[in-house]
């Protein structure tokens, strides 16, 4: 394992006393960071739900970091995204009625638009409040893309986005592909969810026979390199795994070419390239509530697209999805007995960098000029699955 360069986040001595000294500081600096920041990232993109859960005339409730909100479609097709309270005296608006493209709150009719803003009152004459301001409801942005609606939770320092949605990964041709999402919501922290996405060493346990075989486990050498907020690995010329869900990727399990990338908040993306064929997946830990998490999962391929079998990959999806479920909630109940993990392998160095990465935004959001990018430019690290 070679010398990572944190930066300022250890003291020069550490950096300098060799693998033992490095390995103790990054383990103390993960759980320093794990017990004082906020588990919540603003200034992302984060998935609410399913595109065909949200149908006009219905208005639906989501929960994203802690934030109740109230889902609606409008005439045009648009959602929109409100605060799912009512400023009145606080019923939720995913419980009104929904009129044209507005919401009528079920207690005193009190009507609003896609805006938020309050224009029609029934006890003062149907007219608006005349403090129109202090009546408006919260709205957040709000996009589609692949199937899924993506809200964006800003503060005062980034109140609109910079950019689209995360999106699937295509081939580079542009060509058609047939996709599937599946999600699973766990009783677990944020956190944790995020750091089984970008952990290689728990696949041949707890998704054995899916991803890898565990008697097949070999030596693996990964080379990473820095995004913008996040990290990235290609390898060329891998042999797949014999398992049925590459062997339907390639029935004669030929050498691919595998891009993977990790992006705050908390985003797992991953390509594989054989001759013509391409599949892709996106996976997204994303944050309801301080101590519920959703994995939201997205699949997509431009081979066998005439073959109905959707149904068989979401199956193999919610499988995939409740074991990472079953373990992960063992994780919590354990974790809550001492509060404290052991991350000093190769394989937990992505875990690090994603605690660091969080810091990072953090210092970036408050004007901290001098704040380091945690991962280096270039890096290789290496275990056994």
């Amino acid at each position: 394992m070679r010398l990572i360069r944190f930066g300022a986040a250890f003291p020069e001595d550490e950096r300098t006393r060799g693998k033992q000294g490095f390995l103790r500081a990054v383990e103390e600096y993960a759980v320093r960071f794990l017990k004082t920041t906020s588990p919540m990232l603003e200034g992302f993109w984060y998935i609410a739900t399913e595109s065909v859960k949200v149908q006009v005339g219905r208005p639906c409730a989501a929960v994203l970091c802690n934030q109740s909100l109230v889902l609606f479609r409008d005439r045009r097709g648009l959602i929109h995204a409100l605060d799912d309270r009512c400023p009145h005296k606080g019923v939720p608006l995913s419980s009104a009625w929904q009129e044209e493209d507005s919401l009528r709150c079920p207690f005193h009719g009190w009507r609003f638009i896609s805006s938020g803003e309050c224009v029609e009152i029934p006890a003062i004459g149907h007219v608006a409040h005349p403090s129109s301001t202090s009546v408006c409801v919260k709205t957040f942005p709000t996009q589609e893309q692949d199937g899924w609606v993506w809200v964006y939770m800003g503060n005062d320092r980034c109140r609109k986005p910079s950019s689209r949605p995360p999106s699937l990964p295509v081939p580079a041709d542009g060509g058609p592909m047939v996709s599937v999402r599946e999600s699973a919501e766990a009783k677990v922290r944020w956190d944790f969810a995020v750091d089984s996405l970008m952990d290689p060493a728990h696949v041949p346990f707890v998704h054995n026979r899916y991803f890898r075989r565990r008697e097949a486990a070999r030596k693996k050498e990964k080379v990473f390199t820095r995004l913008p907020l996040g990290f990235r690995t290609i390898s060329q010329n891998v042999l797949l795994p014999d398992t049925f869900i590459f062997r339907a990727l390639s029935p004669g399990l030929g050498s691919a070419t595998t891009t993977v990338d990790f992006v705050l908040p908390g985003i797992h993306s991953e390509r594989w390239e054989i001759g013509k064929r391409f599949a892709s997946v996106m996976l997204v830990a994303t944050p309801l509530t301080d101590e519920r998490s959703r994995f939201d999962i997205c699949v997509g391929w431009n081979f066998l697209r005439g073959i109905p079998v959707g149904w068989l990959v979401r199956r193999t999806l919610r499988t995939i999805l409740g074991q990472d479920r079953k373990v992960l909630e063992l994780q919590e109940q354990g974790f809550g007995r001492q509060g404290r993990m052991l991350l000093n392998l190769d394989s937990d160095t992505p875990a690090v960098w994603y605690r660091q990465l969080k810091k990072y935004h953090f210092d970036r959001l408050t004007g901290v000029h001098d704040s380091q990018h945690p991962v280096p430019e270039k890096i290789t690290l290496s275990w056994i699955t």
